[in-house]
């Protein structure tokens, strides 16, 4: 037998001991699993409980131990307290069972002796060259499969037991942007099989729904036509989607598993490369990381219970036709959407882990220039939005093939590069503000619901006319109506409201919510009559969560929005029509014909027919507008239109401690609380302007930067701050309450 046979027999043996359960810590470590938890609950406070910036590096084959030993020389000198690092399985095992790990020693111990932490990227679904699966690495097999998993867990082995007693070593990621697998191997349908089995419970509950019956669930399986095809069965597609990111789930969780039995005190993380299934930005129906049509599998909220620490990858949040100045809210956007997963019970610290940092010249979807200043407001941003970390992609760069010579921090011949400095000036502000660390977000009194249901069935509902996108489009629309009137905001998704956990928000905001199942309109009705306010347009509640037509609109809940329609009048893509006489054009997709059934009246067509409606119900009540109000303000961004969007958040009376009285929209705001007191983060993406800042009682405010204190008013127990914030620049106050 020879040593490579000898080694998949003890990586088999490994995972049927791991699937099992019959190999813990204990008999790993000989320690009690209950000392290994706080050892890894210890590690993970120490790693998120200062603000931390960091950075990719890149290890090219190129690169000498004096290259090593430079770099992170530099990156000491920067500030930065995390390296990033890609353990690429076809650098450790060049040839068959022959293990070499000398050159990422020399990152670890570089790392060990300038005060760095390593985040380690495992790649057990990237096999190595000589394995013949994949064209180059960066493979993205699916660990899932018997026989990638036997494979994998033998680097998991290899990798995890070799560094995981170094003293540079802090994090491991399971893996890099994780991405559902959409195949058609026997071995994901034998998975589809089991899913289903678990879901239904018999093939009788199963068949009562599925088009094609099934005579075992071993014969689950989807063609491509069912993906693609007019006629297509809702029930299996919508399964298919469901199972696809459960899978992916369970593929992160054997890793996890696998490495917290061979090092169970070192915490977990990943970068998820898309919070939601969105394709903003992009051509209608493509997403841009697999060109796959109507792909919506991605899913932040639910793939957190793996990771003790969750992620984000923030390069693809900008569309080329975005002005330089509207980069900024489209970043907060795709923040915020992280952030809100983040902070669903339970909660979960958020890192960026990766942050483009340097110029792409020919990769992405467009040429892009980073500068100085960008890096500066997307840090301060990210950290304002409750992120504990930034990680750069990347300090070097990659030397040859895809992204070669691109998207670094320093220059090409390995010398600091204009950004360098800013990132610096960065840490050495957190140096002398130590505080900001303790810093939180404060709460959101308004909350926009992400509606999953609604995104996977509009993925199958809209691909006809090419029309996948509006679910996210409406989103964001909402989104951006709320901040920029500078309502502080947090995204929530339908576990969230189905568990009652939203009722400590005033206000609760569903755009185009057209698929809700029955819980989650119980759930609604339970929000509004216990006090909450809820906005919604279009559609709500026509569907369920696969497809079925409720009679009426909005899908039962009459009692719950004081109205029903039974005809809904389509408008033509192209023509948006306008309710009041300023030609608004707030009216986007669909008329209907709404009998009032106790709703009143507050906005009317110009043929006198009801458009916007308010109904009291419980202690609570309900705004609503008949057309696509949320995709109408992305679309043209009107202001008549932002102001039915913000107008119930701008009503409540629990006003936020810290509030941006004013300040252009291309004013980055955030609130915080602290120890002392509160605090804001300004970051300004456009001219040179006054901001007024407002606290919540009688404060000192000084700016974080300079030390100064900033003259201010007081007025009916509140603080004003007005500074100066010039072009591209960024303001941090901080605001200490007297005793």
């Amino acid at each position: 037998m020879t040593d490579t046979q000898k080694r998949v027999i003890k990586s088999v043996s490994w995972s049927c001991m791991l699937a099992l359960g019959l190999l813990g810590s204990t008999a790993v470590h000989g320690e009690t699993p209950a000392s290994a938890s706080a050892v890894r609950q210890a590690k993970l406070a120490e790693l998120t409980g200062q603000l931390r910036i960091g950075s990719e590096f890149f290890l090219n084959r190129t690169d000498t131990k004096a290259d090593v030993d430079r770099q992170f020389q530099m990156m000491h000198a920067t500030g930065l307290t995390l390296v990033r690092i890609f353990i690429i399985w076809d650098d450790i095992e060049r040839t068959p069972g022959v293990w070499d790990f000398h050159r990422y020693d020399w990152i670890y111990d570089a790392a060990a002796r300038n005060g760095i932490q390593i985040a380690a990227t495992l790649c057990a679904e990237d096999p190595p060259g000589w394995m013949g699966k994949t064209p180059f690495y960066h493979g993205k097999l699916n660990v899932n499969d018997p026989a990638n998993r036997s494979a994998a867990a033998v680097y998991l082995e290899k990798v995890v037991g070799h560094f995981k007693n170094h003293p540079a070593q802090g994090i491991w990621l399971l893996m890099n942007e994780p991405i559902e697998v959409d195949d058609t191997e026997a071995a994901t349908f034998h998975r589809f099989g089991d899913w289903l089995h678990a879901k239904y419970g018999s093939l009788g509950n199963l068949n009562r729904v599925w088009f094609h019956p099934l005579k075992s669930f071993t014969d689950a399986a989807i063609t491509k036509d069912q993906l693609n095809g007019y006629w297509t069965d809702y029930h299996a597609v919508i399964d298919w989607r469901d199972f696809t990111l459960d899978d992916l789930i369970n593929e992160l969780a054997w890793v996890k598993r696998s490495v917290e039995a061979i090092d169970p005190e070192h915490p977990t993380h990943f970068n998820v490369v898309r919070p939601i299934g969105d394709t903003i930005g992009f051509p209608a129906g493509v997403d841009p990381w697999t060109a796959s049509p109507g792909r919506t599998n991605l899913d932040a909220w639910r793939m957190k219970s793996v990771p003790d620490i969750l992620g984000v990858t923030m390069h693809r949040t900008m569309r080329p036709s975005t002005p330089e100045s509207d980069y900024g809210e489209l970043y907060a956007y795709r923040l915020d959407l992280i952030a809100g997963a983040s902070k669903a019970s339970p909660p979960k610290p958020l890192w960026v882990t990766e942050l483009q940092s340097g110029n792409n010249i020919f990769t992405g979807e467009f040429p892009r220039d980073e500068t100085p200043g960008d890096l500066t407001r997307r840090i301060w941003d990210s950290y304002g939005a409750g992120a504990r970390a930034v990680i750069f992609w990347l300090w070097n760069p990659r030397n040859l093939g895809t992204e070669g010579g691109e998207w670094a921090l320093v220059n090409l011949d390995g010398t600091p590069s204009d950004r360098v400095p800013a990132v610096k000036a960065v840490t050495e502000t957190l140096e002398k503000n130590r505080w900001l660390s303790e810093a939180r977000p404060q709460a959101a009194k308004a909350a926009i619901l992400y509606n999953r249901e609604a995104e996977v069935l509009m993925s199958l509902d809209g691909r006809l006319q090419h029309r996948e996108g509006e679910i996210t489009e409406a989103l964001l629309g909402c989104y951006l109506a709320l901040h920029r009137a500078h309502v502080p905001t947090d995204f929530v998704d339908l576990d969230q409201l189905k568990s009652g956990e939203l009722q400590k928000y005033d206000v609760l905001y569903i755009p185009y919510s057209y698929a809700l199942d029955d819980q989650a309109i119980d759930a609604l009705k339970n929000y509004v009559s216990r006090g909450g306010t809820l906005w919604a347009d279009g559609l709500t509640g026509l569907k369920n969560a696969t497809g079925e037509v409720r009679n009426t609109i909005p899908g039962g809940m009459a009692d719950l929005f004081g109205f029903e329609a039974v005809d809904i009048h389509p408008v033509s893509l192209d023509r948006p029509y306008s309710v009041t006489s300023q030609d608004e054009k707030g009216g986007e997709l669909w008329k209907l014909t709404i009998q009032l059934k106790g709703a009143e009246v507050t906005e009317r067509t110009d043929d006198g027919k009801p458009f916007a409606l308010k109904h009291a119900f419980g202690k609570g009540h309900v705004e609503y507008f008949e057309s696509a109000v949320s995709l109408a303000y992305a679309r043209r961004f009107n202001l008549i239109v932002q102001q039915w969007i913000v107008a119930p958040a701008l009503a409540t009376e629990n006003r936020e401690p810290v509030s941006l009285l004013q300040g252009s929209r291309e004013i980055m705001f955030r609130g915080l609380t602290q120890p002392s007191g509160f605090a804001a983060v300004l970051s300004n993406w456009g001219e040179a302007q006054k901001a007024t800042v407002s606290f919540s009682g009688h404060c000192k405010v000084v700016d974080a930067a300079t030390g100064e204190e900033v003259p201010v008013t007081e007025e009916d127990g509140r603080t004003a701050a007005t500074v100066d914030i010039r072009a591209g620049a960024v303001v941090i106050l901080k605001a200490s309450t007297s005793n």
